[in-house]
């Protein structure tokens, strides 16, 4: 069995961390210990047939878009797997991501807010909408990044995701739409999600292989296309992190967690089960 170590392959470098804080999202190739993915494997085939854990955003798209031809290919994604599988939990805690997401917040400790399994089966025809994950999230502040590990060769044939540079620093938090639509959530707030053109020369996308991440800012407007590949997958797995500073912000009709009903807006992240702290910068290593 190959050794799990929390070790990124190599540093995150200064141009990445300013590039992050610039565009909202970076590409880091060659950082994750492939063994990590290996680990993963396994446990993601697991969750894609747990009906508890994972859901068909295929069947969902067809529903909310009404005319919409769910295809042949599927869309399955699910949330929180850290809570039920021990090698999620392991992946989003002892990893190399939390020092990652710690570098690129410029933090000094990372707590863990979620994780989410995303894949789009080949001839997968629904569309990831664009979206800002801090709509969805009960947070508040500018240390909150999504972390997107992919395990398999990612390109724009198979549903690359594209990134709309800079536009974190707007300071707007959007409504959360559908994810697979760009209709709203029922009962959420926040300002409607802006319409994206294909040609915007601020859009970014990343071809990606197993062992590169990409880390985006929670604010940063991102969205992805179907699969078009007839035979190639496109599985990631994203895990979401906060850094000190961040509090929270109870959101009306956004997704919520079981520890949120034990919170207030305002009250700061501190370590907690539900959102347990992941990573403290070494003393000395400013």
């Amino acid at each position: 069995m190959s050794v799990l170590s929390s070790e990124p392959l190599r540093s995150v470098t200064a141009a990445e961390v300013a590039q992050f804080a610039a565009d909202g999202v970076v590409h880091l190739p060659g950082i994750l210990p492939t063994a990590w993915l290996d680990h993963l494997s396994g446990p993601v085939e697991e969750a894609l047939v747990d009906p508890v854990t994972t859901t068909d955003m295929t069947t969902l798209w067809a529903g909310v878009a009404e005319t919409a031809d769910p295809g042949g290919g599927r869309f399955l994604s699910g949330v929180d797997h850290w809570r039920h599988h021990e090698a999620f939990a392991r992946f989003a805690t002892a990893s190399p991501l939390p020092a990652i997401a710690g570098t690129l917040l410029v933090a000094d400790r990372i707590h863990l807010y979620e994780d989410s399994l995303l894949v789009k089966e080949p001839g997968t025809v629904a569309h990831t909408a664009f979206h800002q994950d801090l709509g969805y999230f009960h947070l508040s502040g500018d240390r909150i990044c999504t972390t997107w590990t992919p395990l398999d060769e990612v390109d724009a044939e198979t549903g690359a995701v594209s990134y709309l540079r800079g536009s974190h620093r707007s300071g707007v938090v959007h409504r959360p739409n559908w994810f697979v639509d760009d209709k709203p959530l029922p009962g959420t707030g926040g300002e409607p999600v802006p319409v994206v053109h294909p040609d915007d020369p601020r859009l970014i996308r990343f071809d990606t292989v197993p062992g590169d991440l990409v880390v985006h800012h929670a604010a940063t407007l991102h969205g992805a296309g179907p699969n078009r590949s007839t035979t190639r997958r496109r599985r990631a797995v994203s895990v979401r992190y906060c850094g000190n500073g961040v509090r929270y912000e109870i959101r009306p009709g956004a997704p919520a967690k079981a520890h949120h009903a034990e919170v207030n807006s305002g009250d700061p992240v501190v370590d907690h089960p539900g959102c347990p702290e992941v990573w403290r910068r070494p003393l000395g290593s400013d």
